[in-house]
């Protein structure tokens, strides 16, 4: 707490002594450090065209499908089964799809969505918009215990604009599940780390301490920031993400935030995947 409120009088005297600028993220401290193996993994694509431009070169109606994804081949150090890691991956795409119906399978996604545009062709004949699927997910760090992937989701199915989302995951390689903040953090983080996070956001924003969220077009429920469960585990840093209409209005895009794990030693679990950083 101490921490907390020194942080936040350091933010203040900041806003008041200075103009706000951009706020760089250390994208070097991912990009440039080699990242060790620990999975042997393929990346499986679907690229496929569906709709009256399957059969007729000369149709312009057409729903598109560019898919990439990890499929985990092994892991360089165990025997551990690779099924409930590679299920575990689609899960965490398929929840952030922008589908009526949650697949089970890419190849479920492609009928499903091919059906939809078929059922919009018969219904509306002079229809004339092309529709677009792209999925595009890697491996973007690898440790002993965990790896974790980002995954892009573009889609537009008519409308005034596409819509997207940005997903990051971190996978248990021993469960095959994906990692939750609870698995990595003592009981009773929640406050210390949404009050730090919360300064990061304002930096980032540039919104003074003394301007609530809700004044400048950010909704957190209950009127309390929050970090959600759309996070990696990258460079010894947390890496959330908030798409866009999740916090604000698509007006304001997305929003990236980054912690830095060795500010918060004192709250990680002893007996998590991230115990090392104790010691």
């Amino acid at each position: 707490m101490m921490r907390t409120t020194l942080l936040f009088l350091l933010l203040s005297l900041f806003i008041t002594a200075c103009q706000f600028g951009p706020k760089d993220r250390e994208e070097s401290d991912i990009e440039e450090i080699p990242i060790a193996q620990y999975v042997d993994y393929e990346i499986i694509s679907i690229d496929q065209n569906k709709g009256p431009c399957e059969n007729d070169s000369t149709a312009t109606n057409c729903i598109t499908f560019n898919i990439e994804y990890p499929q985990i081949v092994s892991f360089t150090n165990t025997s551990e089964s690779t099924d409930s890691l590679n299920q575990s991956i689609k899960q965490s795409i398929f929840d952030y799809l922008f589908v009526n119906e949650r697949p089970t399978s890419f190849e479920d996604l492609v009928k499903e969505m091919t059906d939809e545009y078929e059922d919009v062709l018969a219904s509306f004949p002079d229809y004339a918009s092309s529709w677009t699927i792209e999925i595009n997910s890697d491996v973007i760090y690898q440790d002993s215990s965990f790896i974790s992937l980002a995954t892009t989701i573009f889609s537009y199915t008519g409308g005034a604009h596409p819509n997207s989302n940005q997903v990051y995951r971190t996978f248990d390689l021993t469960s095959g599940r994906p990692i939750t903040l609870s698995d990595i953090l003592v009981k009773g983080y929640e406050d210390e780390l949404n009050e730090s996070a919360e300064i990061e956001f304002r930096m980032l924003k540039e919104i003074p301490p003394n301007i609530s969220l809700e004044e400048r077009g950010y909704v957190f429920e209950g009127g309390r920031f929050a970090l959600n469960d759309n996070f990696a585990i990258i460079n010894n840093s947390l890496l959330f993400y908030f798409n866009a209409y999740e916090i604000a209005s698509y007006a304001e895009g997305p929003t990236e935030i980054e912690l830095k794990l060795t500010d918060y030693v004192n709250l990680i679990d002893q007996n998590g995947v991230l115990h090392a950083l104790n010691n």
